[in-house]
């Protein structure tokens, strides 16, 4: 009788802890869940940089940071993931001024958090036309495109996403840098040191 009573203790006990386990598990997704759709939401838009390098003149930073123009828009990119987004680099002046194309792709690991990759175009001139025709990008391969730097881990901080590199997943030759490398909030975001702000 004892030696039931304890395996039905030792059964409570193990059902307890995996409830436990559970409860947390399906915390920690539902904060991740919602960190990614934040990302999804606040991410798309047009930046500039203008309000830094008016700083930048202000202050005397040296060397300025240069003005530049963010175009950022979803892409129905479905052999790089659920969760795409097209990045076009350009002079505030002259959207035809192009300085870079770039993909940045987001899922969620159950372990790490919001996950992100950016990718730059193998043949750029290729996609040159893709901010004006958004269907091109639906026909991009893996192949196409190349990952960059390191895989970065976004954490929410107070009103905004921020996000570090993860050291032990870069790729060949790519930086990797401490501390915070970009952040997003629902009217900016900071990216290499660039601060922009959405129009």
């Amino acid at each position: 009788m004892a030696e039931r009573v304890g395996v039905l203790r030792a059964g409570l006990a193990l059902l307890t802890v995996l409830a436990l386990v559970a409860g947390c598990a399906s915390k920690k997704e539902k904060a991740h869940d919602e960190d990614l759709s934040d990302l999804i939401a606040w991410f798309p838009g047009h930046y500039d940089d203008l309000a830094q390098v008016q700083k930048d003149e202000k202050t005397g930073v040296m060397p300025p940071h240069e003005q530049i123009a963010l175009l950022v828009r979803q892409a129905q990119t479905p052999r790089l993931g659920h969760h795409v987004f097209f990045v076009q680099e350009m002079a505030p002046d002259n959207p035809e001024r192009i300085m870079s194309q770039r993909m940045f792709s987001f899922d969620i690991d159950e372990d790490r958090g919001v996950v992100g990759l950016v990718y730059s175009f193998v043949e750029p001139v290729r996609w040159r036309e893709a901010a004006k025709n958004p269907q091109l990008l639906a026909s991009v391969m893996t192949e196409d495109v190349s990952p960059i730097g390191c895989e970065l881990i976004w954490k929410r901080s107070g009103d905004k996403l921020v996000a570090g590199h993860d050291p032990r997943h870069c790729r060949a030759g790519g930086a990797q840098p401490s501390g915070p490398e970009a952040s997003l909030s629902p009217d900016s975001l900071m990216l290499a040191g660039y601060e922009f702000r959405k129009r």
